[in-house]
């Protein structure tokens, strides 16, 4: 199998340059310039690659840095997809990667944007009222402290799973809110900046597609290396059904309630694999999230809760934060080779797959 583990990289200026270096000899690139900057004073970009016909009937499209820390899982594949030759296994179809989703996020190491918005709830009807899980609220004190305890913390969340179990600890976490803007997993009040661009790209990319194929890939829950493949749709639906044929059964749906466990909790409202439909309507759309494994779920969230305390509190650039910043990129990106060998090996395996649903052909 070719080595893909060179287009990994350590930090999102790195890979944003290898991404660029491999797009340059594949196709066009439209880069959007986030407003903010990146610790290092550069400039960050939300980019969109673009190969193969304008006039394919399907498109498959890659998305890497939804969730900050977690690009490199996206854009390491992204890169070796291009560099490896792979790319010309799908010619017939219109391929769009996008890479740093999160510019921001990915440029700080940070889960959310630069308002805090988690974008993976973004992606709802804000027109819709959202009632959040009552237990967010009682978790929120020990969520978000004024003062940071990490034994205190695992004390809290120790004590609400006594209560309702782990699998209710975590879908209290994780299914969103919108009415704390400081707090966890806040889904914003209306479209977050990348939601926007987004919007307006992705249908002129797609103008002439019938048929949408999207991977959208993160790390933090499950197994070391482990992928869970995880869509939204219904028991039923046509959806669910090519699914489980072009994915050859391997893959859960946050709809089924057959597949709820503590590494998929329960269904979290406003991801961007759920809202295709209405960033593309008017085509069939297939969407699905690969989770890579790193570390425990009690690390993957203690984490998460100390880093969005540090940019509450800290200061960036002081010893405190770097190591704060330097837990994140581990508990999200574990560097070692057989991780990246495994995260390689699966998502040319989704890709395959999800090019088979966006060429209608589930089989």
């Amino acid at each position: 199998m070719y080595n893909a583990k060179p287009n990994f990289s350590d930090d999102y200026q790195e890979s944003r340059a290898k991404f660029l270096a491999a797009m340059s000899k594949r196709g066009e690139v439209i880069s959007i310039r986030h407003p903010k900057k990146g610790p290092d004073g550069q400039d960050l970009y939300l980019d969109f690659g673009i190969i193969g016909p304008d006039d394919a009937r399907g498109a498959l499209i890659l998305i890497s840095g939804t969730h900050g820390p977690e690009i490199f899982a996206g854009s390491g594949p992204q890169a070796a997809l291009l560099n490896s030759g792979l790319i010309n296994d799908y010619a017939d179809l219109r391929v769009i990667l996008v890479h740093a989703h999160n510019p921001y996020g990915c440029a700080w190491l940070r889960r959310t944007d630069h308002n805090n918005i988690d974008l993976n709830r973004n992606y709802y009807d804000f027109s819709k009222p959202f009632i959040p899980h009552p237990g967010y609220d009682v978790l929120r004190p020990v969520m978000v402290p004024a003062e940071w305890d990490s034994v205190a913390l695992g004390k809290g969340l120790a004590d609400y799973e006594a209560q309702h179990g782990k699998v209710g600890l975590l879908a209290a976490m994780v299914t969103g809110q919108s009415h704390d803007p400081d707090g966890m997993f806040f889904r914003g009040e209306g479209p977050a900046w990348s939601h926007i661009q987004m919007k307006d790209v992705l249908p002129k990319l797609t103008k002439k597609q019938d048929i949408v194929s999207v991977i959208d890939f993160h790390t933090g829950l499950g197994p070391y290396g482990v992928p869970y493949m995880v869509h939204g749709y219904e028991p039923g639906s046509s959806e669910f059904i090519a699914f489980k044929k072009a994915y050859e059964g391997e893959v859960r749906s946050t709809m089924d309630p057959a597949d709820i466990d503590e590494d998929l909790p329960g269904s979290p409202e406003g991801p961007i694999v759920l809202g295709m439909k209405a960033l593309l309507p008017g085509k069939q759309s297939y969407a699905v999230v690969i989770e890579y494994g790193t570390v425990p779920p009690e690390q993957v969230f203690g984490t998460l809760m100390h880093d969005n305390w540090m940019h509450a509190h800290g200061t960036p650039g002081t010893d405190e934060w770097n190591a704060v910043k330097q837990n994140v990129r581990e508990v999200f990106y574990p560097r070692e080779d057989k991780w990246k060998d495994m995260i390689w090996e699966r998502a040319v395996w989704a890709i395959e797959r999800s090019a088979k649903l966006a060429r209608g052909n589930f089989d």
